[in-house]
């Protein structure tokens, strides 16, 4: 039994002291880096309150819960309640602990059988509150599980045979073994942002003495190495300037605490996976016709991005779509009702999807365009996106890309208006052009309308053709979209053009 006992013990470090009251350490570590706990951490539920006093649970096995558990004498019985006088002449002496077992809130403490003891006495301190050791229980078994303890806390433990003669407790020499609860794990670190440098944060664990940040690049051979320690538990953020744009890097945060001189212990920490340069885009939005347009700017580093969205400031947010684009419409909204939007870039690293930061963006969803009521029968463009929609009683009826005025010089004018002229075919004409068209549906007296263009290919849709390569304020359309609206599209449909 005793060789098997120390063979699970794999964590125990044994000193014994020549005292009456013999020492042992159950965890050393006197090298630089701290050791890993390798217990795994308890559910967030049965983590205790930080406080200054604890009510800890026993629970002891190998034996019974407490002492008589049967029929005695009465001063037998009585003898249980009694201080115990230290008489190592009537029973020998508890020699060595086990630490079996230990998570942020539990420990179990084990030892070898003393021979003729009647029972055990278990006492316990916790350094960070207690002076003295507190009575835990009396058992004749050989093993207990101390429960309901507080995370990345140093314990110590003490434990005493003892006979009972006529009466009387007479208690052997003690053993005492300093161990700890493991520190608490670091929740996920946060990205905050990721430009020409990478910024993370997470949550204070108000036990540790500060925390250990772990990096890993191209440059460590696939392995997190300690990259940074600080030496303050109040400070929950780092910022790591040292970053090339384009390349991926895995932190790791674990929080330690230094238990006893020389002997640390260290928590454990999620992987967060980012990529330098993936950072949030400006994004800005208009509301009209009850749906809300976000445009955003694109990254350079980023696949795609993934657009979220909440009724509340602070979530939680729905994934609204993924895209490529650098641009989204939504679908009808309540009016009235304001709505808070995120848009993040996204990359892969590997197989796995790295997030980027994001800015929030809200805004108040509208019936109107321009203050004009429009109804559910309309024709929407969008310059930024240089997309259209035509809805008929509320459903998209044509989608589009097109190319509006080119910038600069014959801009596409904004604003609220209606068709007042259809021709098909029609001949364009202006101070150096002449254009025949098979579709023309006119919505400004300034001469802008809608209409296929012949010579243009179909990559120069949507894009930024228009920019440099535009119009003369006219929407040009490709030839299938502009039959399908024109043979729908009637004198007086609303245009709107953002």
């Amino acid at each position: 039994m005793k060789k098997s006992k120390r063979i699970l013990s794999v964590l125990l470090a044994i000193v014994i002291m020549t005292s009456v009251v013999t020492g042992l350490q159950l965890t050393v570590n006197a090298s630089d880096e701290p050791t890993e706990a390798v217990a795994e951490t308890v559910a967030e539920s049965e983590a205790v309150t930080e406080g200054v006093t604890e009510a800890p649970t026993v629970v002891t096995t190998e034996g019974e819960t407490a002492l008589p558990t049967q029929a005695e004498t009465e001063s037998e019985t009585n003898a249980e309640t009694q201080e115990p006088t230290v008489d190592n002449t009537k029973v020998g002496a508890v020699e060595t602990l086990y630490k079996d077992l230990g998570t942020t809130s539990e420990l179990k403490i084990s030892w070898d059988p003393v021979e003729d003891a009647d029972g055990y006495r278990i006492y316990y301190k916790n350094n960070d509150i207690h002076d003295d050791f507190k009575m835990l229980a009396s058992t004749r078994g050989t093993a207990f599980t101390l429960k309901g303890l507080t995370h990345t806390t140093p314990y110590e433990f003490k434990v005493t045979a003892f006979v009972i003669e006529r009466g009387k407790i007479y208690q052997g020499d003690a053993v005492v073994g300093k161990t700890g609860t493991e520190v608490a794990a670091t929740n996920q670190p946060t990205l905050k942002r990721s430009s020409t440098m990478i910024e993370i944060s997470w949550n204070k664990n108000s036990n540790a003495d500060g925390y250990r940040i772990y990096r890993q690049d191209a440059s460590t051979n696939g392995k997190l190495v300690l990259y940074h320690t600080i030496e303050d538990n109040t400070v929950t953020s780092y910022t790591d300037n040292n970053v090339n744009q384009g390349r991926a890097y895995n932190y790791q945060v674990k929080a330690y605490r230094e238990m006893y001189p020389d002997i640390t212990y260290l928590g454990k920490g999620e992987t967060l996976r980012t990529l330098a340069g993936l950072c949030a885009p400006g994004t800005s939005a208009t509301s009209q016709l009850r749906r809300v347009s976000l445009w955003w700017n694109k990254n350079a580093y980023a696949k795609g991005y993934d657009i979220t969205y909440s009724t509340s400031k602070s979530g939680p947010f729905t994934l609204l779509k993924s895209t490529t684009n650098t641009f989204l419409n939504t679908a009808r909204l309540t009016t009235g009702q304001t709505y808070y939007f995120r848009v993040y870039p996204y990359t892969y690293v590997g197989d796995h999807k790295v997030m980027g930061t994001y800015k929030p963006y809200e805004i108040t969803v509208t019936d109107k365009a321009y203050g004009k009521t429009i109804g559910t029968t309309y024709i929407e463009i969008s310059i930024r996106q240089q997309h259209m929609w035509f809805y008929i009683n509320g459903e998209l009826y044509v989608e589009t890309p097109v190319v509006t005025g080119n910038v600069g010089y014959y801009s596409t004018p904004t604003g609220a208006y209606n068709i007042y002229q259809r021709l098909s075919p029609a001949t364009l004409t202006g101070p150096t052009w002449s254009s025949y068209v098979q579709y023309w549906m006119a919505f400004t007296y300034s001469g802008c309308g809608i209409h296929d263009a012949s010579w243009r290919s179909a990559s120069e849709y949507g894009g930024t053709t228009y920019m440099g390569n535009g119009s003369h304020g006219c929407v040009n359309t490709p030839l299938a979209a502009v039959k399908k609206i024109y043979g729908k599209a009637a004198i007086g449909t609303h245009v709107v053009v953002y």
